[in-house]
């Protein structure tokens, strides 16, 4: 593979990455348990799980939260390789920030190594602080998984979150797809008008990335002027960036009466762990 087709591929394995995290509309219309919940309810009761587990340095109880959740997922109808592909990256990235942990924790060494003697105290940390770290991440990725974009907006309006934060959040969920689809568009672009067989050198090959990351950027800057000046069109200030929606499902008082006590055994079982 040529530094080109590096590029390239690294341009597409990233835009299908990005589609399949944001783009999860199918799910939400399933017919599922946590669907059939308000949102509202399930943004405060998740909110306040997650709050308790952070609270928490039992590694059973969390093992317990991250279990439950699964089984959440498979109650609302989420496939389980898709709630695994959202939730294995960010603990592998945090037991690689905390292992130094593992030796630089004073306690009871497990194996007999000199100064990168790996202690229990030290293994206890890196195993709670990932395990937490799972259970926090795939709670909230049900929360996405089967929650409207909309409805979570409208939810956070109903909050009293401010109008203002809402619209960031609603403005910059829909441009991260319209940016990703320029990058595409500029490497497909590319690709047309290189003569094929030819295999360019490291150096041609690092002119160009950054030649295209350039014109990326230069183009992203256009449209947010644009975006603005649309804003500014429309009056500016918070209403012109307000695209929050209003609640279009309809929930179950059963599945709210239902969720309510999970939320609440989760919470008392935290605790008095």
């Amino acid at each position: 593979m040529t530094y080109r087709g590096v590029l390239d591929r690294t341009v597409a394995e990233l835009g299908a990455h990005v589609r399949l995290l944001l783009l999860g509309e199918s799910y939400p219309a399933r017919d599922g348990f946590l669907q059939r919940v308000d949102p509202t309810l399930k943004l405060l009761g998740v909110t306040a799980v997650v709050v308790a587990a952070v609270a928490t340095h039992e590694v059973g109880t969390l093992l317990a939260l991250l279990v439950a959740a699964f089984g959440l997922g498979r109650l609302s109808a989420v496939p389980l390789r898709t709630l695994f592909a959202r939730v294995w990256l960010p603990p592998t990235l945090s037991a690689v920030v905390v292992a130094p942990r593992v030796v630089l924790t004073p306690g009871t060494p497990l194996v007999a190594l000199g100064p990168l003697s790996p202690t229990d105290a030290g293994v206890a940390y890196v195993a709670t602080f990932v395990v937490r770290v799972a259970a926090c991440v795939a709670l909230l990725s049900l929360v996405l998984l089967t929650t409207h974009f909309t409805d979570l907006l409208a939810a956070l309006r109903r909050l009293r979150v401010p109008t203002l934060f809402v619209g960031i959040v609603a403005v910059t969920y829909r441009y991260l797809l319209v940016f990703l689809r320029e990058l595409q568009r500029l490497v497909v672009a590319r690709r047309a008008r290189t003569i094929r067989g030819r295999r360019p050198s490291l150096r041609e090959s690092w002119r160009e990335s950054g030649s295209l990351l350039g014109t990326f950027f230069v183009r992203t800057l256009e449209r947010s002027e644009r975006v603005q000046a649309a804003a500014a069109a429309r009056g500016g200030g918070r209403r012109a960036i307000d695209v929050g929606g209003r609640h279009r499902t309809t929930s179950s008082r059963r599945s709210n009466v239902a969720f309510a006590a999970l939320v609440l055994v989760g919470i008392v079982g935290v605790v008095v762990a």
